[in-house]
């Protein structure tokens, strides 16, 4: 089997199951479906940001710093993280995708930027992004996270400039067999999980997906999350702080996790640490815990 074919092969599959757990809840524990752990902490490069702008850190170590420092196996790239004069390099590209296998760790995202759905900044602005779905693909990455800056505050209409600025993007994304994933955040309809879930059902394009960011949501981060889970295939766990008892002040991961659990999703749990109380390692390491328990409160 080739490499294409087994990407593309993955992203299929993925959206295909994304979709069919919220009208078959437990097909996943099948009797003919191997017992794997439903979840896989994600590390993301942008928790480390510290040390890669003050080069404590190069990112041709990033993956093994990760698996020798906090035991994490999967990993995401961030653009602003990587030199820019090295972003189309494919040598480099090529060393960082080494780098990543040679660790024993799976580099399965890519984060870029924003894409401006405002009908007269959209051609523009999806022509930027281009370049990122190239860099995925070199990278052997199945996604491609992207904002998605929806212009206005009128609903429909935002769903429609949305559909209209994603499809020429989706349509690129999957002749490389890379899948485009949007994180809340980029404007004010963006923010909402209900809004994006109904662009990608709207959309409905089998290279477009979801990702739920927690610290990403206005309103009510539950009811987003909530939303969203139909079309999810990752989701950035965003730690900001810990109280005295190691939680986060401002969501409740047991909360999360069970609305995640629900919808029977499967697949990674990115650590995405944004604090600035604690140093990026024991902010990670502190991420991680409260991941854990909150997955051990699952089955209690």
């Amino acid at each position: 089997m080739t490499m294409t074919q087994s990407r593309r092969q993955f992203i299929s599959q993925t959206s295909q199951l994304a979709i069919a757990s919220a009208a078959l809840p437990g097909f996943l524990n099948a009797n003919n479906v191997v017992d794997t752990p439903k979840y896989e902490i994600g590390l993301s490069q942008y928790s480390l940001r510290a040390m890669f702008k003050d080069r404590s850190l190069d990112p041709l170590d990033y993956a093994k710093f990760t698996v020798d420092t906090f035991g994490i196996k999967a990993v995401d790239l961030w653009e602003g993280g990587l030199a820019g004069d090295k972003l189309d390099n494919k040598n480099y590209l090529e060393k960082l995708r080494t780098s990543c296998d040679d660790a024993g760790t799976r580099l399965f995202l890519l984060m870029t930027g924003a894409l401006d759905a405002n009908p007269d900044k959209a051609a523009a602005s999806r022509n930027r992004l281009l370049p990122s779905i190239d860099r995925a693909a070199a990278l052997g990455t199945e996604y491609l996270r992207v904002f998605l800056k929806a212009p206005g505050e009128d609903e429909a209409a935002g769903v429609q400039a949305s559909v209209d600025a994603l499809k020429p993007l989706a349509d690129a994304a999957a002749k490389k067999d890379v899948m485009i994933v949007i994180e809340p955040g980029a404007s004010k309809l963006s923010q909402r999980g209900a809004f994006l879930a109904k662009v990608c059902k709207q959309l409905n394009h089998p290279a477009l997906r979801l990702m739920p960011d927690f610290g990403k949501q206005v309103n009510n981060v539950y009811d987003g999350t909530e939303a969203m889970m139909p079309y999810t295939v990752t989701i950035s766990c965003k730690m900001h702080s810990f109280d005295d008892n190691g939680k986060q002040p401002h969501f409740d991961y047991n909360r999360l996790l069970k609305i995640i659990d629900q919808a029977d999703y499967r697949g990674f749990l990115t650590i995405e640490w944004e604090g600035s109380k604690l140093q990026p390692v024991p902010g990670v390491l502190a991420s991680k815990k409260l991941i854990e328990q909150a997955i051990a409160n699952l089955a209690k």
